[in-house]
């Protein structure tokens, strides 16, 4: 039968730790049954160390536990702090997955599968250095106003007020996560922590694990976060017009060549080559330029480049009339790149950029692709994660916030955007590519709105089930041979997409297809196609030089005028040698867009 006995005990006074009171005892019961004294193997012991009593003000009320016991705190993903829960089972399952990088693997102590507990820490000036080095990473990662008005908070793993915390637990960054979460979230999960800390008398340096529960009480898994499915059918209205466009009139060297041209002349410090060369119209009519690598000035007096020459990898150009002014990150003294690098080995390219209308106030949303180079070799570098960058339109030197996009599926977003205003219907559409060396795959993303860090109402185009879905890796890929810059344009009642062929390798050829949609499906007609054909390439190229590439071939919305359009690529050499005979120092003028304007009419 069960049962249970009450027993008094009495220990020493203990001693005064800080403010902590502790006792420690020890205890052993022996058995009689009826007078009889019961087998020593039978009598009943403490723990190897006794127990421990207390009357810390840490936990608000006296009382003993086994000190050696390692207590369990589960966290319960119920809705009230299901980011939390999201953020701590990420990171002790999906460590590499985490932000920031590590150099080298990453693993993240407190689970049971862990098998290394956390450990209480109660001094304020370490739990301050704690939130203050994930503070820094938190705006690092998703900029200066990731608060977003106090509604979001910096939240880490393990917690702010364990031993094992990001600046107590070493000074890499192997062992700790960073995410930006709700407040509420955050304050609740809080709640929770003090909660177990009090009722399983947790001071200083004891130890216990954490691990996730859903909400029912069953293990947590990542799925459980994600919402999966279709999330509204793929209709395909009809064309109102349904010819095929038809390319006229093509001429090179078309505004704003000579503009940029004297710019990078003169200038003493600004924009004198890049390459990406995406634009949009602000709302005061100056017209901005985004660049991804991009060389400032001044260059030599005979037009060349000095070797010192700053290389800078994310830069905007604004363009009033002809007037050019180039915004950099950093300071005059010392320009950077308006996105840095998070970490040694990272940097960001720019993808396309739209103005975005949040809570009634206009700002500029880019959309930039972070890379992590892993070796020595040319090409010892990959994609690592999608993020856009919400800009105030009165400070461009530094985005207000930077939130992570989509990046599970290897999928690089941003190739091109069209605007809601634009799509006829409601949607922003996000467009982007599963990269390969040739025959690179178009994918389509949209979202209701123009606010693209709205991850939470993306939806991902698969024509074979014939559904949005809800979840990035259920999307699918749908025209073969873009490239990783393009564009989508509304033309006569349908869109036409524009871009530099990628089913040959380094393919000097521009291609449109049609659609009566911005999702597709896409088509062109055979031997009518081509819009242009870029001469710069190859040995057999205008340069002579087999290291001369041409690439990211897309239109210019902002330049058209009436069936006017105007589309830029981007010209680059592979020979990378910093002297005075190298590609790019000798002839700055080969890092620079090319700008080529065309007429389009129904076939």
């Amino acid at each position: 039968m069960a049962g249970h006995t009450y027993f008094d005990f009495i220990v020493p006074a203990g001693s005064l730790t800080d403010t902590d009171k502790i006792a420690y005892g020890d205890f052993m019961i022996k058995a009689e049954v009826l007078g009889n004294p019961i087998n020593q193997d039978s009598w009943i012991s403490g723990p190897e160390n006794g127990f421990r009593c207390d009357s810390s003000p840490k936990v608000h009320y006296h009382g003993c536990v086994y000190p050696d016991v390692i207590s369990q705190f589960w966290l319960t993903a119920t809705p009230d702090v299901s980011e939390e829960a999201e953020h701590v089972w990420k990171a002790q399952n999906q460590p590499a997955l985490t932000l920031p990088p590590s150099g080298t693997p990453k693993k993240i102590p407190g689970s049971r599968a862990s098998g290394e507990p956390l450990q209480r820490m109660v001094n304020a000036a370490d739990k301050k250095a704690n939130n203050d080095k994930s503070a820094r990473y938190c705006r690092t990662y998703w900029g200066r106003g990731y608060s977003q008005n106090n509604t979001m908070q910096c939240d880490e793993y393990p917690f702010q007020s364990t031993y094992q915390g990001s600046a107590m637990g070493g000074a890499a960054t192997s062992h700790f996560s960073v995410d930006v979460i709700s407040t509420a979230h955050n304050r609740k999960a809080g709640e929770h922590l003090d909660k177990f800390y009090n009722d399983q008398r947790i001071l200083d340096q004891d130890r216990f694990y954490v691990d996730v529960l859903r909400a029912d009480g069953q293990p947590y898994g990542r799925g459980d976060a994600i919402p999966v499915g279709p999330a509204a059918p793929i209709e395909y209205p009809q064309c109102e017009n349904s010819s095929m466009p038809e390319v006229k009139d093509v001429t090179t060297k078309s505004p704003p060549t000579d503009t940029f041209q004297n710019y990078a002349r003169n200038t003493p410090d600004g924009w004198t080559g890049g390459d990406s060369t995406y634009s949009v119209t602000l709302p005061d009519g100056r017209r901005l330029w985004v660049f991804s690598d991009t060389f400032l000035g001044p260059l030599n007096s005979d037009g060349t480049r000095p070797t010192n020459a700053k290389l800078v990898n994310s830069t905007f150009v604004v363009q009033n009339g002809e007037q050019l002014t180039t915004i950099t990150g950093g300071t005059k003294e010392n320009p950077d790149a308006i996105m840095p690098p998070t970490e040694p080995g990272y940097w960001y390219w720019a993808g396309d950029a739209m103005l975005a209308d949040i809570n009634g106030t206009k700002y500029l949303q880019v959309m930039y692709q972070e890379y992590h180079r892993f070796g020595e070799g040319a090409w010892d570098w990959r994609f690592n994660r999608n993020v856009v960058a919400t800009f105030s339109l009165d400070d461009l030197r530094e985005p207000e916030r930077i939130d992570q996009l989509p990046s599970s599926a290897n999928v690089i977003w941003g190739s091109a955007l069209l605007e809601a205003s634009r799509s006829g219907d409601g949607y922003t559409y996000i467009y982007g590519l599963s990269d390969a060396p040739i025959n690179k795959k178009m994918r389509v993303a949209r979202v209701k709105g123009t606010d693209l860090s709205r991850v939470d109402g993306w939806q991902f185009f698969d024509m074979q089930e014939g559904s949005w879905m809800r979840d990035e890796r259920e999307g699918a890929a749908s025209l073969t041979g873009v490239a990783n810059e393009y564009s989508v344009t509304p033309w006569n009642g349908g869109f036409v997409l524009i871009s530099q062929d990628s089913t040959e390798a380094f393919s000097g050829k521009i291609r449109i297809w049609h659609s009566c949609n911005p999702y597709g499906p896409y088509a062109s007609r055979v031997d009518h196609n081509l819009v242009y054909h870029m001469p710069e390439p190859g040995p057999y190229g205008s340069y002579g030089d087999g290291n001369i590439i041409s690439y990211n071939a897309h239109v210019h919305p902002s330049l058209q005028q009436g069936d006017v359009w105007t589309l830029s690529y981007n010209v680059n050499s592979m020979d990378n040698r910093v002297s005075w005979d190298g590609a790019h120092y000798r002839d700055p003028g080969i890092y620079r867009p090319r700008f080529v304007s065309f007429r389009l009419e129904p076939s």
